[in-house]
């Protein structure tokens, strides 16, 4: 598959593919070893971690017994990676999130190209240093691997799988499944449906309805997440001191109503992004997916600095596209730098720290606002332009 240039960063990545690539990887095998001698020299103080190996051995049935915030798939893979003490928790999330880092980036590659790849895996540097302790990068391989076997078009019926297991494990995904619609392919969108229903059913059956309601209202928390547009601007105005409340820092108090509009805002947002992917000439897989899984964010009451991961393959996509596809994807890679800066202000121990991680989580909100605004300018059909991609797309578009 070859790709038209996209500029003078894509340029260096075409000229020396192979020691980036041998580079970006030892960049990964490092951090992986950097964490696992963390977690094995001194207490683990992660929270992800902690909450994993509490819900591990907890005695009794998760959500039925005692409130869960992950999704059902997620927590099967917590009671089988976690309970023999939160050392060998975490060692194992690490090669767990290692792994599927690897294989996002491979999906990419095989999807889109190796300069998209490369890119991609320059954009998750910023992010490492906490990454290799979250679940974040199994979903955004997933959700990768759905799009781009879909995109190749060698297998509806697997890519729907991957895509539906990925909005399974963690609800994002969902925001790129009308890519399903936008390219007509009805029966990858049967078995992303059909995964969720089998897996809705599972999780009914072994939790009830607690289960789904613990996890779209966060075990019932009642505060904005400090990293939320709306939990921000009230720690920078000191309406209040942020608290840790079910796994997050949050401060002030969530209304229902507030949730409620934010919830439509999004429905919104999404409809008018697929509409008008639709009926653009833009490959969706890049500009596209990148604002609708960017207003997830943006809409959400509930923001961590991990989340920057599933903007990744979608942004790394973007890159090849036209100019107005490369400044989202620009704008995209700020909010990533951004969100792995906020990731090592909150472990020093200065006393400037706090004011540091306000700043920047504004920075970081601006730039998804931003994003949003941009895609959609660029999208609009008096701002299409002849479409710049890889030679041969046209014949695999429907």
């Amino acid at each position: 598959m070859t790709h038209a240039p996209g500029g003078s960063s894509a340029g260096l990545l075409q000229r020396a593919p192979t020691v980036v690539f041998l580079v970006l990887v030892a960049i990964r095998v490092a951090i992986l070893g950097h964490t696992i001698a963390e977690v094995t020299g001194h207490p683990v103080t992660d929270v992800y971690v902690l909450r994993i190996e509490q819900i591990a051995s907890s005695p009794g049935t998760p959500y039925r017994d005692f409130p869960v915030e992950y999704m059902f798939p997620e927590n099967v893979a917590i009671q089988l990676i976690g309970g023999s003490g939160a050392e060998a928790t975490a060692v194992r999330l690490a090669f767990i999130a290692f792994i599927a880092d690897l294989a996002a980036a491979a999906a990419v590659w095989w999807g889109w190209g190796r300069r998209p790849a490369a890119l991609y895996l320059v954009l998750g540097v910023p992010l490492l240093s906490f990454l290799y302790q979250r679940f974040d990068l199994v979903s955004v391989a997933l959700a990768t691997w759905g799009v781009a076997i879909v995109e190749r078009r060698e297998d509806d019926i697997g890519g729907g799988i991957a895509l539906g297991s990925a909005a399974m494990l963690k609800l994002w995904p969902l925001a790129v499944a009308p890519l399903l619609l936008v390219w007509r392919r009805w029966r990858a969108l049967t078995a992303a449906a059909a995964i969720c229903l089998v897996v809705g059913l599972a999780w009914l059956l072994s939790a009830g309805p607690k289960g789904p309601v613990q996890v779209l209202s966060f075990r019932g928390a009642r505060g904005w997440s400090v990293e939320s547009i709306e939990g921000n601007l009230l720690w920078l105005a000191n309406r209040g001191t942020p608290i840790l409340e079910q796994g997050a820092m949050r401060i002030g108090t969530a209304a229902s109503w507030a949730k409620w509009l934010l919830f439509l805002g999004l429905l919104g947002y999404e409809v008018m992004v697929w509409r008008r992917a639709g009926g653009e000439g833009r490959d969706p897989a890049g500009g596209a997916c990148l604002a609708a899984v960017a207003a997830v964010l943006v809409f959400s009451p509930l923001v961590s600095e991990q989340y920057a991961a599933w903007l990744l393959p979608w942004a790394a996509v973007a890159s090849e596209g036209d100019r107005g596809e490369r400044t989202v994807a620009t704008i995209a890679g700020v909010a990533i730098v951004l969100a792995g800066l906020l990731g090592l202000f909150y472990l020093v121990p200065f006393g400037w720290a706090p004011v540091a991680q306000r700043w920047t989580i504004l920075a970081r909100n601006v730039a998804l606002v931003m994003l949003l605004i941009v895609w959609y300018r660029a999208a609009a059909p008096s701002a299409q332009r002849p479409r710049e991609c890889p030679s041969g797309i046209e014949s695999r578009s429907p």
